[in-house]
């Protein structure tokens, strides 16, 4: 029912003739405020919905660019641009990515994000994603040398709006730390914080085999365990009789110990830090695995 959703509102939206994309963009803004109010009443539905969620925008983003990719290459191969279409496109594509850019501004302006904020408002953000869409909605009411100049204007709008804030943001925004200093940061940081994890169940007492899988474990959100270390621990387990349940009881105890003296190093460093993105996604990541380590449904607790 989540997923077909958009697909049923859209259907419905268009025997009404009235547009259906926009009505499911208006479905998903209600959503979404639905959703600010309600997501701590069942939050493993929640969860899954975000997880799905952003699944499907990751694939159906990209594929987005995957049909303007072909219908250029289409058009291109048709010699649009040299016989029929000319190079009228390019103005209009150029002046409504202007409009569109003064719209913006307007709008920052009158929500007082002051100027340099209503600046990085209107140049933000890759748009064409809904106006491709809506381009295939008047298919059938243009020619098909119209319908190729206009996927042509919708491509120059996309290129301008991925290119423009390229060129322009470095001038307005404060530089931040580089994608490669950051995951070193961030490894960094996860070497130190199972460190804790590996030194709180050391204080411990557990049973020699119950201390060993649970030290694979922590060692593993590291990936620190090679090739070698999986085998030795596949064969030393599957040899060995399975836990009991005071062994598989001692076992989630003490993981649960090492990933709250996890949380409680990066809560530390967050103070420190500044709360930066990665310390939040780590502090996730810990929490992620505790919520599968209790999880009464899963086959691995």
């Amino acid at each position: 029912m989540f997923i077909i959703t958009p697909f049923v509102i859209y259907f419905i939206a268009e025997e009404l003739h009235v547009s259906g994309i926009i009505a499911v963009v208006c479905a998903r803004l209600m959503q979404n405020s639905e959703s600010a109010s309600s997501r701590f009443v069942y939050p493993r539905q929640f969860h899954t919905g975000e997880v799905l969620i952003n699944l499907l925008n990751e694939l159906l983003n990209n594929f987005v660019f995957v049909i303007l990719g072909v219908l250029i290459i289409r058009v291109i191969r048709d010699d649009i641009i040299n016989q029929d279409a000319g190079f009228n496109w390019i103005g209009i594509g150029i002046i409504l990515y202007l409009i569109n850019i003064i719209i913006r501004y307007l709008f920052g302006r009158g929500y007082k994000m002051g100027n340099r904020g209503s600046w990085i408002f209107s140049l933000g953000g890759v748009r064409g994603a809904i106006t491709l869409a809506l381009v295939f909605t008047v298919a059938n009411s243009v020619t098909a040398t119209q319908f190729r100049n206009i996927i042509l204007i919708e491509a120059l709008v996309v290129i301008l709006s991925m290119v423009v804030p390229t060129i322009v943001f470095p001038f307005i925004l404060k530089h931040d730390i580089s994608e490669k200093e950051t995951i070193q940061r961030m490894n960094s940081l996860k070497q130190a914080m199972v460190e804790e994890g590996l030194k709180a169940v050391q204080n411990i007492y557990l049973p020699d085999r119950v201390r060993e899988s649970v030290c694979y474990d922590l060692r593993d959100q590291r990936s620190n365990n090679s090739l070698k270390d999986f085998w030795q621990q596949w064969f030393r387990f599957s040899k060995s009789p399975e836990f009991s349940a005071e062994e598989r009881e001692l076992e989630q105890r003490a993981l649960r110990w090492a990933f709250k003296a996890e949380r409680d190093y990066l809560d530390m460093v967050s103070q420190r830090e500044n709360m930066r993105e990665y310390v939040f996604q780590l502090y996730n990541d810990v929490l992620l695995s505790e919520s599968i380590l209790i999880d009464p449904d899963s086959k691995l607790s």
